[in-house]
């Protein structure tokens, strides 16, 4: 009867350190990445914000001021084409790494 109580507390201690390691798990780039968006007056607003290379970009400033996030990042779609995407980013204020190129 004693083995069958240990077995059953033993069980029960690896549960609660499974359930306490899954809680750690970082978030997703999607769920910390949100792309900004339009302006006010409906125009996007990717190249303006990413395409002046100055530090921190405008993307980040705004996405700090405007949306609430913690920083932004560009996300260029292929060298030279201009299309680029400003990303808000909800998960981490790091000021460096403000450019994204695919890879």
């Amino acid at each position: 009867m004693a083995t069958k109580s240990v077995s059953t507390f033993a069980i029960f201690i690896i549960l609660v350190l499974v359930i306490f390691g899954i809680s750690k798990i970082e978030a997703q780039d999607s769920e910390c990445l949100k792309e900004y968006g339009v302006d006010d007056d409906g125009d996007d607003v990717g190249f303006r914000f990413c395409a002046p290379r100055i530090f921190p970009t405008l993307c980040y400033r705004r996405c700090q001021k405007d949306k609430g996030a913690k920083g932004g990042k560009c996300l260029w779609d292929e060298e030279g084409s201009g299309n680029v995407k400003c990303l808000c980013d909800f998960c981490s204020e790091e000021p460096f790494n403000q450019f994204i190129s695919p890879t």
